[in-house]
C-alpha cells in the first residue's frame, strides 16, 4: 500500500495522517500492533469519559461563568495546547524532520518526544513493560491521540516530583486507578461507577513539581559528551522570587496560580444527564485552560481544524487565544524610558525592560524570541527605528537573525535587542535541529525576576552571550540608545517602544522547508497561510521637548 492512501484513510477519521518513514508493509504491520495495544486493559482513560460529569451542559447550573461561557475542566481544557499536544503541527513537523536527517535514531528520538506529547501511550507501555509505539502506531491509538490528558496528570504520584528522575516526562503513574484533585471528601461513588477509579484528595496535584517533569526537558546529540537543556521554566522558576519551595512568601506563586486562573466557586461536575444537585461548591476552582504564550499555535488549531482532528469548538479556541494574548500583554513584562536627552543632533535615552515572570522571558520552546522594537518621531515622520517587523515575520534589516548578538548600547537600525536562545551543534553551527544542540551560542532571555548567580540551578540557566552588560540581571536589563537625528530636526520628538514576542520565528520554519516529510510540508502550507503579526508585551511613549 503506498502512503497516499493512508493518508486519505487517516484524513477521513479526522487524523492528520502524515508518516514520517513507514512503507507499505511497516504501517499494515503499525495497524495491527496498535489495534492490539488498544484492546488492552488500560491505565489511562480518554478525557471523553471523564467529560461525562466534567463538561458543561446547558441543562445543569455547574461549571458555568456568569456570562453563560463553558467553564468546565474538560470545555476549557478541549481547546488547550495540552490537549492538541500530540496534534500540534508544528511538533509533527519537527519531529518528522529530526528522523529525516537522523532515521538510525527513530525510536530514540519518538520516544522522547511521545513522552510528553502521547503520554498515555509511553506510560502505559512502560506499565506494559514493552517498546512504546512509533508515530505511526500512534496515529491509530485514541489515547495518542488526547495528548496530555486528564488521567495523566491526576494520576500522578508525588515521589519524584522535582528530582531529576522525574524530568524530561519521567512521572511516576502507577496503574492503581487512583485519581488526586486538590479537594477534600470527594464524592467517590460516581467516578467509581462510570470510570473505575477512586478519586481523594492529593495536595500535590497543585505542585509545580508535577508541571515540571515535562518542561523540564533534555535532548543529546548523537557523539555528544552530555545532554543539553532544551527547555528548562521550572528549573528557572526555582531561582526566582515566586518558589514557594521551601518558605512561602507573599510573591510566591506555584506554576498553577500563574496558568491556570482562578475562577471563584463552582461545583466542579454534574450528574449526568445534566443535572447538579447534591455536588459541592468548591473555592478557588481553577480553570484548566492552561494558560501559556502561544496564541499564534492555537489560532492554526483553529484554522486547521479539520484536517488536524481538532475537537474543541470555533468558540472556545477563540477564548483561549484571547485570554493568552491578554496574559502576555498584562503579565508578562514591562519596558520604560528613561533618562531622555537631546544634543548636538543626538538624541540619548534608556530603555528599561523587566521580567515579571517566574522563568525566562521567552521561556520553554527554544524557537521562541523576545525584542525591542523602537521608533523615534519627528513631525509625525520617523526618523529612527530598530526591530520593525514585516508582514512574513522577519525583522527589518537584521540579515541573520540566528547570528545577532545581545546589545547593550544601540546606534543603529541594524542593531536589534533580541531576548533569544541561539543554539550550536556538534561543528559549531546555529541549528533549529533539537537533536543536534550540544551547547549554547547565545541565552539571552531575560532572566526570571529575582534570578541570583548563587541561586538553584544558577550553573544551569545563566545567560550566555552578555558579558560586559552589568545591568543584565535579576529580570531586568537596561539598553541605552544613541539616536543621530537628521539635520535640522529641532521640534519636539517621540519616542515609541514596544517589546514584541513570536513563538516561532521564520528562520525556525526555514529549517524545516527542504523537508521531505509530510508532516513538515503541512506545517509550512499552514503557516505560510498564517497571519504572522508578532505579540506585543509591553509599550511605552515618551515626548521628548522641542530644543
Amino acid at each position: 500500500m503506498s502512503r497516499r492512501p493512508l493518508l486519505a484513510l487517516f484524513a477521513s477519521l479526522g487524523v492528520l495522517a502524515a508518516l514520517t518513514s513507514a512503507s507499505g508493509s511497516g504501517a499494515s504491520s503499525a495497524e495491527a500492533n496498535a489495534q492490539s495495544k488498544e484492546k488492552r486493559e488500560s491505565a489511562f482513560l480518554e478525557a471523553q469519559r471523564c467529560a461525562l460529569c466534567h463538561s458543561h451542559s446547558d441543562r445543569a447550573r455547574a461549571m458555568t461563568t456568569l456570562q453563560g461561557d463553558d467553564a468546565s475542566p474538560h470545555g476549557t481544557w478541549s481547546a488547550t495546547m495540552m490537549a492538541n499536544s500530540f496534534r500540534d503541527p508544528y511538533w509533527r513537523a519537527q519531529m518528522a524532520h529530526e528522523v529525516e536527517l537522523e532515521p538510525q535514531r527513530k525510536a530514540q528520538i519518538e520516544g522522547l518526544c511521545l513522552r510528553c506529547h502521547a503520554p498515555m501511550e509511553s506510560h502505559q507501555a512502560r506499565l506494559d513493560d514493552r517498546d512504546p509505539a512509533s508515530f505511526e502506531e500512534a496515529l491509530l491509538l485514541p489515547l495518542a491521540q488526547d495528548g496530555v490528558s486528564c488521567t495523566v496528570c491526576h494520576q500522578a504520584q508525588p515521589t519524584n516530583f522535582g528530582q531529576p528522575s522525574s524530568f524530561s516526562g519521567r512521572l511516576d503513574i502507577r496503574d492503581e486507578k487512583r485519581i488526586f484533585g486538590p479537594y477534600a471528601s470527594p464524592s467517590t461513588g460516581p467516578m467509581r461507577m462510570h470510570t473505575g477509579f477512586t478519586p481523594e484528595k492529593g495536595e500535590h496535584i497543585s505542585s509545580s513539581g508535577l508541571c515540571g517533569s515535562c518542561h523540564t526537558l533534555y535532548t543529546q546529540a548523537e557523539g555528544a559528551a552530555k545532554p543539553f537543556l532544551e527547555q528548562a521554566p521550572y528549573l528557572e522558576w526555582r531561582n526566582s522570587v515566586f518558589s514557594d519551595e521551601g518558605t512561602r512568601t507573599e510573591e510566591s506563586r506555584s506554576c498553577v496560580e500563574c496558568h491556570m486562573l482562578d475562577q471563584g466557586s463552582m461545583r466542579i461536575a454534574r450528574m449526568p444527564p445534566g443535572r447538579d444537585f447534591n455536588i459541592a461548591v468548591r473555592d478557588n476552582v481553577r480553570g484548566h485552560a492552561v494558560l501559556g504564550g502561544n496564541a499564534f499555535m492555537t489560532d492554526m488549531l483553529r484554522k486547521n481544524r479539520e484536517e488536524l482532528g481538532v475537537t474543541a469548538s470555533d468558540a472556545a479556541l477563540l477564548r483561549v487565544a484571547a485570554a493568552t494574548r491578554a496574559q502576555l500583554a498584562h503579565s508578562t513584562a514591562r519596558v520604560e524610558i528613561v533618562n531622555p536627552a537631546r544634543e548636538s543632533g543626538l538624541l540619548r535615552f534608556d530603555l528599561v525592560v523587566e521580567n515579571l515572570t517566574g522563568h525566562k522571558l521567552p521561556s520553554g520552546y527554544p524557537s521562541r524570541r523576545a525584542w525591542l522594537s523602537v521608533e523615534v518621531r519627528a513631525g509625525g515622520k520617523n526618523v529612527f527605528e530598530s526591530g520593525i517587523v514585516d508582514t512574513e515575520g522577519h525583522i527589518s534589516k537584521v540579515a541573520d537573525e540566528l547570528a545577532q548578538p545581545h546589545f547593550d548600547v544601540v546606534r543603529s537600525p541594524e542593531q536589534v535587542v533580541v531576548y533569544e536562545m541561539v543554539a550550536l551543534d556538534g561543528a559549531g553551527k546555529p541549528t533549529t535541529s533539537l537533536a543536534e544542540m550540544v551547547e549554547h551560542r547565545k541565552d539571552t532571555r531575560l532572566l526570571p525576576r529575582g534570578w541570583r548567580s548563587d541561586g538553584p540551578h544558577a550553573d544551569e540557566t545563566a545567560p550566555v552571550g552578555t558579558q560586559g552588560d552589568d545591568d543584565f540581571m535579576g529580570g531586568r536589563d537596561t539598553v541605552s540608545y544613541e539616536v543621530a537625528l537628521p539635520d535640522g530636526t529641532s521640534g519636539e520628538l517621540l519616542i515609541v517602544v514596544r517589546m514584541l514576542y513570536q513563538t516561532i520565528p521564520p528562520a525556525w520554519v526555514n529549517g524545516l522547508r527542504d523537508s521531505k516529510t509530510d508532516e513538515a510540508r503541512a506545517f509550512v502550507r499552514m503557516y505560510d497561510a498564517a497571519e504572522k503579526l508578532p505579540e506585543t508585551l509591553a509599550t511605552a511613549a515618551l515626548v521628548v521637548p522641542a530644543q
